[in-house]
């Protein structure tokens, strides 16, 4: 199958329009320089009521009692447009290793019979290597966050000044899928 070659064409992108979309700073921070958008326009934080995410990436606030994960404003995604991703070339890590999980592992849940069979041939967009690596890198901003947690209006901010200082070295190994 070519490298170029897109399963995410063969759907609807129920993805998308169902899955709350966590990123790290780092994804922000590339959104932002690729597309000229603040964060604000398109980057929130989530109360983190999913039934899984990693407890090293939710955030503490001063001000509030809940639990927050960074993400992009969802239901369906901003970026979404006529069922096809606008800019998946720097779109949040997990939107570019869906829909395999870190290990390997397929989880097509909402992915119709042809692209979860395309996605097995194809492979995943982006190294599971490259995104822990950047996880990793996340981690260590969120932990530094907590350990003196601010106020929520403040967060984003303070998130995209360590991204912006922080950045993994590792190279981005991505293939178009457009």
């Amino acid at each position: 199958m070519a490298s170029f070659f897109n399963p995410c064409s063969l759907c609807d992108a129920n993805c998308c329009k169902s899955y709350v979309i966590t990123a790290t700073a780092f994804d922000v921070l590339r959104v932002m320089e690729q597309t000229g958008r603040k964060a604000e326009d398109f980057a929130m934080l989530h109360q983190a009521r999913l039934l899984a995410f990693d407890p090293d990436t939710t955030l503490d606030m001063e001000d509030d009692s809940w639990v927050y994960l960074l993400g992009f404003k969802s239901h369906p995604c901003v970026f979404l447009e006529k069922n096809r991703c606008t800019i998946h070339v720097c779109a949040p890590l997990s939107c570019r290793r869906y829909p395999f999980q870190l290990d390997g592992k397929l989880n097509a849940r909402f992915c119709p019979i042809l692209p979860q069979l395309a996605f097995r041939l194809k492979g995943a967009d982006i190294s599971a290597s490259a995104m822990k690596e950047e996880l990793d890198a996340y981690k260590l901003i969120v932990k530094e966050w907590n350990k003196k947690p601010g106020k929520m209006s403040g967060c984003l901010d303070f998130l995209i000044d360590k991204a912006r200082n922080a950045r993994p070295s590792a190279p981005r190994r991505l293939n178009a899928r457009l």
